[in-house]
């Protein structure tokens, strides 16, 4: 178990991101930031401001009054999360395009400065960051417009570890040419939602571009450009002018929320109206965001929902205090490190202690693990994670209960199951050996195969003497006048039999399947390919032919098996007796050679294995090969395929008269009837 965790622990550390998380809300919940400064003004639109001025979105000469406003307060920086991707359609000149307005109010109107101008002439007064969104629209439109320039030092590429937008959402371009900043918006939560982290950095259009936050930064240092910093695929951190900020391998930072605080915040209303101390931006970074009820810009964080521009605050306060939360140095190592070693504690420790001592030896390793990580929090906010220990030390000691209890119940299985082990051994094979026998006789071809071809007959049996046997026969259409057809034995008996007599049909098969047409050629490659693997150094006796159903030609080859017994009416059944050759896999490389024999309309071939003519009595005594003789000379004329199997088999029974089989027994059955009719003409 303990191994098994630890590879999973890391090798697939993602696994545990969900407690991860828990933990870092944890210990927000329990041990927030406490912030003792408050170098971020939040310029907020709340409700005050909505109820004073009216709805969003306002006459941007309302927007160019505010921004103004706050540029005279001497801010270090001043950040918008707003977006004007439109021009201001209550401004003058879009009001006087009214086509029903009388013409000198309509030139009246045109004489009037536009908002839109008013407002680009604000934002060029300060260091002003404006919002850029991050989108997919799906139209692939490139971006080109103004953004901070970031040098890449140290090697490797940023853009594979950081948020990638194909496309860009920005005010109209003469308000983001006029800001001396651009900083992206879009951030992702994690899956469940939660916004505990946020890029310094992302990717728009195949560009870097910096935050919001990173961008105010900037301007706020006065530095032309962002270094970033990295170590092959990893991202240490950013520098602007002379402030570090280092970062997550992915190029994000833990936020260490702290609770509300209203110092953050001054209403717009207020600022607009001027009502606030004049010294409230001087050097100070402002954001101006959305709060108001009405306009919803929410995000659920660990200490619950916050507005979107209150996380960006918060932010800006951990990198200027330099109180950022990171994970703890090398905590990839330290982590699976910190549980191996609790693990092994646990596991040599308690079973030498004794019973009472073992509940306190086991909550010992949770203490430690509670106490690193909360002290660690709480002296460094360094993020250790103690939920993936914890985590395997619970599955160990699950596993070390699960092993008692498992060790003290084998002592008391272990003898009812040596009595009950050779009842159990035994129903085992039998069942091997039924299933064996289902999948030996389910590969065997069915008659209904070649039902449909009304030019000959067919039927076939085979019997195996032990529950499997080593008895084999085939038969398929090669193609529409082409019957192929084998029976073969294998010798010995029971499983090895069973398993090379389906190797061998298998491999004939395949073997008459590749298009050749001679049967030597098919018995040849047969028997090459078969005897290639024979470690248990068996054979096999095979008759196999191929029937042109059209003409009556039988093309065969009989390797070492019983010839097939030919019965024609008014005539007694003949042995096809032939040249052949040697069983396969006796003599390697025998040149088996392919023999003829034309059938007439109405023959009847009848091939066996031995277990038909060396089927014995309990006396000893052989059916032999006259008996089968005699049992198909007194068939009737035309009888059916079906029924000189059926005829064959009932005499064996009977000349056994019960006594175990001795050999596998297999019948296969052939009627040539004839060419089929000639169609009449139309």
């Amino acid at each position: 178990m303990l191994v098994l965790f630890l590879a999973l622990q890391g090798l697939a550390g993602s696994v545990f991101d969900a407690p991860r998380r828990a933990l870092f809300d944890l210990y927000q919940r329990t041990m927030p930031h406490r912030q003792e400064t408050a170098p971020v003004v939040i310029v907020a639109i709340d409700d005050a401001s909505l109820a004073s001025i009216g709805q969003w979105p306002w006459p941007r000469q309302i927007d160019a009054d505010l921004v103004t406003r706050i540029l005279a307060g001497n801010p270090a920086a001043l950040g918008i999360d707003v977006l004007w991707s439109e021009p201001d359609k209550q401004s003058p000149e879009q009001l006087a395009q009214a086509g029903d307005l009388p013409p000198a109010l309509s030139d009246a109107l045109r004489q009037l400065p536009s908002h839109d101008g008013l407002l680009r002439q604000a934002l060029g007064r300060g260091p002003v960051v404006i919002g850029v969104g991050g989108i997919d629209s799906g139209q692939n439109r490139k971006d080109t417009g103004k953004l901070a320039p970031v040098r890449q030092i140290g090697g490797g590429d940023a853009a594979e570890r950081l948020p990638s937008y194909p496309e860009a959402l920005r005010s109209i371009p003469d308000l983001d040419n006029a800001a001396a900043g651009r900083g992206v918006l879009s951030v992702d939560p994690d899956p469940d939602g939660v916004f505990r982290h946020l890029p310094l950095l992302s990717v728009i259009s195949g560009r870097l571009a910096p935050s919001l936050d990173l961008e105010m930064l900037r301007l706020a240092a006065k530095a032309p450009w962002i270094d970033l910093h990295l170590a092959g695929s990893a991202i240490l951190g950013a520098t602007v002018g002379p402030l570090s900020v280092p970062t997550e391998p992915d190029g994000s930072l833990w936020i260490d929320f702290s609770v509300h605080d209203d110092r953050r915040f001054v209403s717009a209303a207020d600022v607009l109206a001027g009502r606030i101390p004049a010294d409230t931006f001087d050097q100070r970074l402002v954001l101006i965001g959305i709060t108001g009820l009405g306009l919803t810009d929410q995000r659920l964080t660990p200490l619950g929902p916050m507005p979107g521009i209150e996380v960006h605050a918060q932010l800006l306060e951990n990198i200027i205090d330099n109180q950022l939360a990171r994970r703890a140095p090398r905590a990839t190592v330290a982590e699976p490190a910190l549980t191996a070693i609790l693990a092994l504690l646990l596991i040599t420790a308690l079973p030498a202690l004794r019973p009472r001592w073992q509940v306190p030896a086991a909550l010992l390793p949770f203490a430690l693990l509670a106490t690193g990580g909360f002290g660690l929090w709480q002296a460094d906010r360094l993020l250790l994670d103690i939920a993936t220990p914890a985590i395997g030390l619970v599955l160990i000691l699950t596993a070390m209960l699960g092993g008692s209890y498992a060790e003290a119940d084998v002592q008391r299985r272990r003898l009812r199951r040596e009595l009950e082990i050779r009842k159990l051994a035994a129903a085992k094979a039998e069942g091997e050996l039924a299933a064996g026998r289902r999948i030996q006789m389910g590969i065997l071809p069915t008659i209904a195969s070649v039902a449909d071809d009304h030019r000959f007959d067919l039927d076939a049996l085979m019997i195996p003497a032990r529950e499997i046997g080593g008895d084999l026969y085939d038969f398929f259409k090669i193609d529409a006048d082409h019957l192929f057809f084998a029976v073969g034995d294998v010798s010995g008996k029971g499983v090895p039999a069973s398993l090379f007599m389906a190797i061998g049909k298998s491999l004939c098969k395949s073997c008459a399947l590749r298009g050749e047409a001679d049967i030597g050629a098919i018995v040849n490659q047969a028997n090459a390919e078969i005897s290639r693997d024979n470690s248990e150094q068996l054979f096999i006796t095979m008759f196999a032919g191929v029937l042109n159903v059209a003409t009556g030609e039988l093309l065969f080859c009989n390797a070492g098996h019983d010839a097939p017994l030919l019965v024609r009416a008014g005539a007694a059944p003949q042995s096809i007796d032939a040249m052949g050759g040697p069983p396969l896999c006796v003599v390697e490389e025998f040149p088996y050679m392919t023999e003829r024999h034309q059938l007439a309309p109405g023959d009847v071939l009848s091939l066996t294995t031995d277990g038909v003519t060396e089927a014995m009595t309990e006396a000893g005594a052989l059916m032999g090969g006259e008996r089968v003789k005699a049992v198909l000379a007194a068939l009737p004329d035309g009888a059916s395929a079906k029924l000189v199997t059926e005829t064959l088999h009932t005499a064996v029974e009977r000349f056994v008269d019960g006594a175990e089989p001795s050999d596998d027994l297999t019948i296969l059955t052939i009627r040539w009837i004839g060419p089929a009719p000639a169609q009449n003409a139309v």
